[in-house]
């Protein structure tokens, strides 16, 4: 730290509830280091928090102002918790701590920032002044910043061409995978791939990405390989030791969960059509035979 980054132009959903993030605005950061031990505040196991050091205001519960009407700027810690009343350099956010110091003084720490829509969104520059996050140990003063005193912030900065665009998303509520024997799972470790598709259809030209993730009651097995859990694990008659898998059109590379997944450009008016393919995937060893339930979600982001 510290840590400057220029925001690109967003475009969003004329239908993005307020309160929303704005999808392909999440950017993650994870920093880490040591402090020097100064008591009675910068000592093992003392909580790392993250302040507001921005000018601005918090104009909805932890979403606080970035100098563009309709869009707020909020900060998460790694388990999804956002910053409340976190203005000033002095403030107290223990109850959502980033972490804490380790015995040997050492710490390791990852956030999360995303926009928000606020209202009515008006394109404009972001204002430096409001767009940053400090770090540091609870009232831990200057021995406490992490990074050193001065330079214990994340800030973004750019001008957001904000444009609202309306879409129309056409996707299978159901794919219904071939059945397979359990031994051929084990032995093949994958199989079943079965084709589907997503359509889309904007009124107006964009970039587009896709997150994948999965649905509530469906745990996430393996991002990078892309592998969702089954929602039915533990229930009569389901099947275990196996996943469902998210392959690319082809079908030779599986698609990764929770990352944005670059989709190229679309043209007004023009639909488009991405293709997937779902299979089964062993977690290992012999899969028990059984039902196989599993739910995704997906978000889609315009620039």
């Amino acid at each position: 730290m510290p840590i400057l980054q220029t925001l690109d132009s967003m475009a969003v959903a004329v239908n993005l509830t307020v309160g929303s993030t704005i999808p392909g605005t999440v950017r993650s950061y994870q920093f880490s280091g040591s402090c020097a031990n100064v008591a009675p505040w910068v000592v093992p196991g003392a909580p790392i928090i993250s302040c507001y050091y921005g000018s601005g205001t918090e104009v909805m519960p932890g979403v606080y102002s970035t100098g563009v009407a309709g869009v707020g700027i909020r900060l998460r810690n790694a388990a999804g918790q956002p910053v409340t009343n976190a203005s000033t350099i002095w403030c107290d956010t223990r109850s959502a701590n980033l972490g804490y110091l380790n015995a040997d003084m050492t710490y390791s720490v990852s956030v999360t920032i995303e926009f928000v829509k606020t209202g009515p969104i008006a394109s404009g520059s972001l204002d430096p002044s409001q767009t940053i996050f400090g770090f540091g140990v609870y009232n831990g003063s200057r021995d406490g910043a992490l990074g050193g005193a001065g330079n214990n912030y994340i800030g973004i900065s750019g001008t957001i061409a904000t444009r609202e665009i309306s879409c129309h998303v056409l996707s299978p509520t159901t794919v219904s995978l071939p059945a397979i024997s359990a031994r051929t799972l084990a032995t093949q470790g994958a199989g079943g791939n079965t084709p589907f598709a997503i359509q889309l259809n904007c009124n107006s030209a964009a970039i587009v990405g896709i997150t994948l993730d999965g649905a509530a009651g469906t745990p996430v097995m393996s991002a990078p390989a892309g592998i969702l859990g089954l929602s039915n694990a533990g229930t009569a008659g389901a099947a275990s030791g196996a996943g469902v898998q998210i392959m690319n059109a082809s079908g030779t590379a599986p698609v990764p969960l929770q990352v944005r997944n670059a989709m190229g450009s679309i043209q007004a008016n023009v639909p488009a059509t991405y293709r997937f393919g779902a299979r089964y995937a062993s977690l290992g060893g012999t899969p028990s035979p059984g039902t196989v339930t599993s739910s995704m979600v997906f978000t889609l982001d315009y620039q």
